[in-house]
């Protein structure tokens, strides 16, 4: 928009001291294309090759190109709200009332793909959320760029309206008016105001189906739309002996790293008196000299399998009845530190969190052929097992989780039977389970220190923990947004108990 607007000005300097040179409308719009490919290539270029291929899904390659080919189409006709070309281009003055009627018709056109895509968007498996800022924000942007217009083209239809109800003549027909030609002008007059009763009979069906579809949209949007929900099962008699443990597990990172970690950490108010424990699974390293230097309470050798989710597992199976009523699981090094720290200090509540995902929100599958944009898909249907295992029965989607990193209370952990946790440790750790078959594997590399199955526990964790609420799904924001206006910490977490008890 920045470079359009300098254009747009340097193309007015020109018309107004160059006149003769102004280019025609196909070759300056053939420019606008071209040049705008290579801002887009350069810009690519400048992000590197790794941070584009990152996450990039070829599946979505034709719709890439067809939202590539209608943006360059739209361009080249000329016909957007806010790069109107054909008026940069066009140096002749349009005809008096066609300026403001497509400007009233582009406005239109905007406001109902807005209200069909909000609908649709609010009513996908993935709920989207949009603020009342936002909304206002738009509809108030869209009123400064049409405003005076769509006030222009309602005048001028007015003004019109009352000039046909009939005026008088201060100057007589000559004696010579033929007849034939008062009717052919009263024949017109009808013709024309046939046709603006037409057109009043559309605009007035367009601003109903406006309204409605707006209506339906700010409905959907703003209200609470009930989801089905599995009871949690919490083992309410278990009485833990500490408040708050913060799991780590460490491979290599640095000893700094992990010491700055554990500092920010301890440096919030909440976190205070956490119970710090690192498993290393370096067996190089020297437990002693990283317990002095990250200044953790307990190091805990452990062999290098099944990657951060075979640590967070051995915990829970070897310290069942010693277990934390809080625990912190978190890997060395932290993903997404920058939006990491300010997210968990801002959600995280010592006496109420009960699951809170730490990693990336949102992300939703549906159970029966879950995948996501990475690659990864349940091709064993291994989530509807673990939730007819744990609830016997099964829900329609889940909320997937990322990073390997979130808080969990001891009552959500020992909700369900100590043998779930013992298996898929066992899928981890043990090198015959079908887990490390070519079967499952189907030529995927992997190797006991980095099984494939624990891409697969890393997303689980908000199902086996009972979070997979859809009310989480749409209303967390994401890690760099970090808060929802009108928002609340429940937003991205479920409690053992309800929130206003």
């Amino acid at each position: 928009m920045i470079f359009f607007g300098a254009a747009s000005a340097l193309k007015k300097l020109v018309a107004k001291h160059y006149p003769g040179d102004i280019g025609r409308q196909n070759t300056n719009n053939c420019w606008l294309v071209g040049m705008g490919s290579l801002v887009a290539v350069a810009f690519a270029l400048g992000r590197g090759t790794s941070e584009l291929t990152a996450g990039f899904n070829m599946g979505s390659v034709p719709l890439r190109t067809v939202n590539a080919l209608s943006t360059a189409a739209a361009l080249l006709v000329g016909g957007s709200i806010l790069c109107p070309t054909e008026k940069l281009w066009n140096s002749q003055p349009t005809a008096i009332g066609h300026r403001p009627t497509e400007r009233v018709r582009d406005a239109l056109i905007i406001l109902a793909l807005t209200g069909i895509t909000g609908c649709y968007s609010t009513l996908s498996l993935r709920r989207s959320f949009t603020s009342w800022y936002q909304l206002c924000c738009f509809l108030v942007a869209v009123l400064c760029v049409c405003g005076k217009d769509v006030y222009d083209a309602i005048w001028n239809r007015n003004k019109h309206s009352s000039d046909d109800g009939g005026s008088y003549d201060l100057v007589s027909h000559s004696s010579g008016t033929r007849a034939e030609d008062r009717e052919e002008s009263g024949v017109a007059d009808r013709i024309h105001r046939k046709e603006y009763r037409g057109y009043s009979l559309r605009s007035s069906l367009v601003s109903v189906a406006l309204i409605m579809l707006w209506t339906a949209y700010i409905s959907f949007n703003f209200g609470q739309r009930p989801y089905p929900r599995i009871n949690t099962l919490l083992d309410q008699e278990y009485k833990p002996a500490v408040s708050l443990d913060v799991v780590v597990s460490m491979y290599k990172e640095r000893t700094e790293d992990v010491a700055a970690l554990i500092s920010k950490l301890e440096s919030m108010p909440q976190m205070s008196d956490a119970h710090i424990i690192i498993y290393l699974k370096d067996g190089k390293a020297d437990e002693r000299r990283i317990k002095e230097e990250t200044n953790a309470h307990e190091v805990i050798k452990l062999p290098n399998v099944g990657r951060e989710a075979e640590t967070y597992l051995n915990h829970i199976v070897t310290r069942w009845d010693r277990l934390a009523e809080r625990t912190v699981f978190l890997q060395a090094d932290v993903h997404n530190p920058r939006e990491f720290y300010p997210f968990f200090s801002r959600y995280f509540d010592r006496n109420r969190t009960g699951f809170l995902n730490l990693g990336w929100a949102g992300n939703v599958c549906n159970t029966e052929r879950c995948g996501d944009m990475f690659g990864w898909e349940d091709e064993t249907s291994f989530i509807s097992q673990l939730q007819s295992q744990i609830y016997n029965s099964t829900s329609e989607n889940v909320l997937l989780s990322y990073k390997g990193q979130f808080v969990v209370t001891a009552a959500r952990i020992r909700g369900i039977n100590k043998a779930t946790y013992e298996e898929l440790r066992q899928y981890l750790t043990d090198a015959n389970s079908w887990t490390h078959q070519q079967e499952y594997l189907q030529g995927r590399p992997e190797s006991m220190s980095q099984p494939y199955f624990g891409y697969t526990l890393e997303r689980i964790w908000n199902v086996l923990f009972q979070c997979s609420d859809m009310n989480i799904a749409w209303k967390c924001p994401t890690l760099l947004s970090g808060w929802r206006p009108g928002g609340s910490i429940a937003d991205c977490q479920c409690f053992d108990t309800e929130p206003d008890s």
